[in-house]
């Protein structure tokens, strides 16, 4: 896709921004957002660039990451430079036309939709139009097209990070046969699904960063 491929109301809505990180000078964003991309002393790109290399050394090997949501890309598309495959879930459209652009190439598997612990279509509400990185899943029938990471039948799982609004719970009892069979390392946002993680796939804490959680499976 690119941004004559777009339809009109949201082609004028996105923009390119300067990122100048991980080989990346620019990215397609939507215009108006001020609080999912950040810069170098704030936010996405700002926790990115400070936090990366302290939990990518967890990470034994690079094969496939699980990223959500993937918001307009730009956690894809850095990942995208160090492992072999990248699955990446944005359930807004217009956010995910941005991702689509911003990650091109035969590495990125790319869904417009969310992941939990169903197929069945749900709910997207987004209470911050300023800030395109705060939608919501809601357990309520809708027309967003959910996924199941032990569906996708993944050959190799090595890092799991999710930043879903306090989703992550669902997304990880939709993932516990992956999880159990690959022990990746797993990212949540504010430590939502911790007990799961703990209690029944035996991960501990490896630390705290300034929004997230890192977890590992115990040795």
């Amino acid at each position: 896709m690119n941004l004559e491929d777009i339809d009109r109301p949201y082609k004028e809505l996105i923009g390119k921004r300067n990122c100048g990180h991980e080989g990346v000078d620019e990215l397609w964003w939507i215009k108006t957002d001020r609080g999912a991309f950040g810069n170098e002393k704030d936010g996405p790109l700002f926790d990115w660039i400070k936090d990366k290399d302290d939990f990518m050394s967890q990470v034994k090997q690079f094969h496939t990451v699980v990223q959500a949501g993937g918001n307009c890309g730009m956690y894809a598309r850095f990942y995208g430079n160090y492992f072999e495959n990248v699955y990446t879930f944005e359930p807004c459209p217009k956010n995910f036309a941005c991702l689509d652009m911003n990650c091109v190439g035969s590495k990125y598997h790319k869904y417009m939709g969310g992941l939990g612990n169903t197929t069945n279509n749900l709910s997207i509400t987004n209470t911050n139009t300023n800030n395109v990185g705060r939608h919501k899943i809601r357990d309520e029938e809708g027309d967003v097209k959910m996924y199941r990471i032990d569906n996708l039948n993944l050959q190799q799982c090595d890092l799991i990070h999710l930043d879903v609004e306090g989703y992550e719970e669902k997304v990880i009892n939709g993932a516990l046969e992956t999880i159990k069979k690959f022990k990746p390392v797993v990212i949540v946002e504010r430590g939502h699904g911790q007990r799961v993680l703990e209690e029944q796939l035996g991960y501990s804490m490896y630390k705290k960063l300034r929004m997230d959680s890192v977890f590992i499976p115990k040795s």
